[in-house]
């Protein structure tokens, strides 16, 4: 697998009743809970009579994948739970879906032909909801460091060193990247849009530098046994978050404990394979190879265990990973009205429900099956 297309444009998810019908999103492969594969773990508890049918009522919650079978955190603990029986222990019926009919699912989500989405951080969120997508809510925060990072040869040493030079990005640039060479005084870069993603670009001379996201291409240069250095942007006091879970307004407020459900099922899921890695990631490769969809199994192994680190090393202390708080989210508010990415980025309670995984947790241990 080379590099992915940002999280931001493709990641997204889906919602319930008619708006979650197959008819209303073209795919290229499903993958139901309804038809999964026997589960690798016995059943848990399940909810209480009343809990169970007003899920149950809500009839197909379909998931629909930012980027096919990947390896991520907000894509391999959905299809994990689907497979481990995890959805159907909160009595709900989910579908994954690999590969969605539009480029922009966050219009989806806003519109209500889906339910829930992701998006690679706070401020990919927050752009998205300005630019008129705004029916939407953050109801999950992975990590409160960014994924993203500047891949440059390894004759730079310093970024400042990239003034006068190409580095080649993903539309849009990140905050984060900007916050990045702002700090380091590279205010002289020569930006090239590269929609190839593949960073082999970089180490075969055709970038001075590239965008990257640290559990991604790093991972395929190292494979290549390609030489490279990594700027990330904790090393410039940049604050970030990473893998933000999205959902449609109307269906949180509409059902609340449905989406909750929903979130506590993909948490449990998260856990399982942060501890049996390989299972999950054998288990992925299977569904993608039903799909027909070639899968790296060794990169996505890397990139799974890479991100599950990075959200256990940089979640809110004391508090559960998915556990999202308006402090937290501040830092990449400021950052896009500061680089005028945005004009005015909305209030943060009006787009952020930082209550709902919360209540899913004592502590940092989570609430299951609730």
């Amino acid at each position: 697998m080379s590099a992915r297309p940002p999280r931001r444009r493709w990641r997204w998810r889906a919602g319930i009743g008619a708006v979650l019908a197959g008819a209303a999103l073209a795919t290229s492969a499903t993958y139901s809970s309804a038809t999964s594969r026997p589960r690798a773990t016995p059943h848990a508890a399940h909810l209480s009579g009343a809990a169970c049918a007003a899920n149950r009522k809500l009839g197909v919650l379909t998931f629909a994948s930012p980027f096919g079978f990947d390896a991520s955190a907000g894509i391999l603990d959905v299809e994990a739970a689907i497979r481990l029986g995890y959805f159907a222990d909160e009595c709900l019926k989910v579908t994954f879906v690999s590969s969605p009919a539009s480029a922009n699912p966050v219009a989806l989500v806003s519109t209500g032909r889906a339910a829930v989405s992701g998006e690679g951080s706070a401020a990919d969120f927050l752009q998205a909801v300005a630019s008129g997508n705004s029916n939407m809510v953050a109801v999950a925060t992975y990590g409160d460091t960014s994924d993203y990072a500047i891949l440059t040869k390894p004759s730079i040493t310093n970024l400042k060193q990239l003034n006068h030079k190409t580095l080649g990005y993903h539309p849009a640039l990140p905050v984060a990247i900007q916050e990045m060479l702002a700090a380091a005084g590279a205010d002289k870069v020569q930006l090239v849009v590269d929609n190839s993603y593949n960073p082999l670009l970089l180490t075969q001379g055709h970038f001075d530098a590239i965008q990257a996201y640290q559990s991604n291409e790093p991972i395929t240069l190292r494979a290549a046994h390609q030489s490279f250095r990594e700027y990330v942007p904790s090393h410039y006091g940049v604050k970030g978050t990473f893998n933000v879970q999205v959902m449609n307004a109307g269906f949180v407020r509409r059902h609340r404990q449905a989406a909750a459900d929903f979130l506590r099922a993909e948490l449990h899921a998260f856990a399982y394979c942060a501890t049996h890695a390989t299972a999950c990631i054998s288990g992925e490769r299977q569904a993608a190879k039903a799909a027909g969809v070639d899968y790296n199994a060794a990169h996505n192994l890397a990139e799974w265990r890479f991100e599950v680190a990075l959200a256990e090393h940089h979640h809110l202390a004391g508090k559960g990973i998915g556990v999202e708080s308006y402090a937290e989210w501040t830092p990449e508010a400021k950052a896009l009205v500061t680089f005028h990415i945005v004009k005015k980025v909305p209030a943060l309670p009006s787009v952020e429900d930082p209550g709902l995984v919360a209540s899913l947790y004592r502590g940092t241990k989570l609430i299951w099956p609730g």
